[in-house]
């Protein structure tokens, strides 16, 4: 890669294998890793400290002292401090453009879809063929441990929200393909254990994406639009072909299609009622608890789906109103960059599918305690859209 990091080529080709790391999350420590990197870029920079937005650096390292202080001591209450050095890491691309920003997305989307690749493969060799499709136990590469399906979903994320700019815009057709298989690859998997939501996200992003380019960026080509309408048909083409064939019980399918999770799944419908007892129910016990200590999570029998409620019954409501606070900056400077007409529209379309991804996961999964990576990457992306917005103003 160019010198993203650095011009010493050694030191930016070291960044970038552990940024690789990182997103594969090598040894299932890849939040660890981080450290190492902010030590490589204070060493290039000649000791010199640089963040886009010292406040916004100052809220992190409030809220990873706050859920350190706050929350019940395990492993996870360092990962708080790791959210700063994410942070730093963004900002400090050397001489930001957005091809650079581009590509730090792609190794980062394309290291964690590997990371869900993995899982799959580990999964066909412990569990065989049947078990590969049946199995409700999964296990991570690294570990060989047991794992959530949650866990393993979310890291399909950042490579989702690509897919749209990948097949309308990307003009690498070697990116093109190695990302796509990849996706391809790691949705089969995701599906096979019965993961609905990385399904309606993709959709979600298709829809959001097509939206902000044609209606709000103007682009309306004849190419664009047919193209999109043809995967938009054949997708409901599809799903209705599958509702019939399951609804009318067509050559004995239900039975058949009842056997795999994802049907069960959809079957069902496509928003778990159990999601809204338990927000309601983590309202009504936020009072009661203010100081964190997860009692609710505990009295609910279950973790709140939601990261924000999540970090408030991890570390109390200090730690919480934190977080919103630094919620709010994302959101704001996410909403800057998308206005920048100083910025390519290509660009933007790519960034658009991204951060509509960020933004329903925080909504749908407790991100920091289940999943923490997929939070440091989207903090270092923050920190990488920020910087250009910063230098294009």
């Amino acid at each position: 890669m160019d010198n993203i990091w650095s011009e010493n080529k050694y030191i930016n080709l070291c960044i970038n294998i552990l940024l690789f790391l990182t997103g594969i999350n090598f040894l299932h420590y890849g939040q660890l890793i981080l450290p190492v990197i902010c030590f490589l870029l204070f060493v290039d920079r000649k000791m010199k400290f640089y963040v886009n937005s010292p406040l916004t650096f100052v809220v992190l390292c409030l809220f990873a002292v706050s859920f350190y202080y706050f929350s019940v001591k395990d492993f996870y209450c360092v990962m708080g401090f790791t959210l700063p050095m994410a942070y730093y890491i963004g900002c400090n691309i050397h001489e930001v453009n957005e091809e650079k920003i581009r590509k730090v997305i792609y190794l980062l989307a394309i290291s964690m879809g590997l990371h869900v690749v993995l899982n799959a493969i580990i999964e066909a060799i412990l569990h065989g063929h049947h078990g590969f499709f049946f199995s409700s136990t999964h296990y991570d590469f690294w570990t060989r441990e047991k794992i959530s399906n949650t866990a393993t979903a979310i890291n399909i994320d950042i490579l989702l929200g690509c897919v749209y700019y990948l097949i309308f815009h990307e003009k690498n057709k070697v990116l093109k393909i190695i990302d796509l298989v990849t996706f391809v690859l790691a949705m089969f998997y995701l599906m096979v254990i019965g993961r609905r939501t990385p399904v309606m996200m993709t959709f979600i992003v298709f829809v959001v994406s097509f939206v902000y380019e044609t209606i709000y960026l103007k682009n309306t080509s004849a190419k664009l639009r047919t193209a999109f309408i043809r995967i938009f048909v054949s997708v409901i083409v599809f799903v209705a072909l599958i509702v019939t064939i399951y609804t009318l019980n067509i050559f004995g399918a239900k039975d058949v299609l009842n056997g795999y999770r994802i049907i069960g799944k959809f079957s069902k419908g496509f928003i778990n009622d159990q999601r809204f007892e338990l927000y309601f129910g983590s309202f009504k016990l936020m009072p009661q608890y203010l100081w964190g200590g997860q009692h609710i999570s505990k009295i609910l029998g279950e973790q709140v789906h939601d990261f924000w409620i999540d970090i408030y019954d991890y570390a109390g409501i200090v730690t919480c109103a934190i977080m919103i606070v630094y919620s709010l900056t994302f959101l704001r400077d996410s909403v800057k960059i998308l206005k920048n007409d100083k910025i390519g529209k290509d660009f933007r379309i790519l960034l658009i599918g991204v951060l509509t991804c960020i933004v329903l996961q925080m909504f749908l999964e407790p991100v920091m305690t289940g999943a923490s990576l997929f939070l440091l990457v989207s903090i270092i992306i923050h920190g990488l859209f920020e910087r250009l917005n910063l230098d294009e103003q």
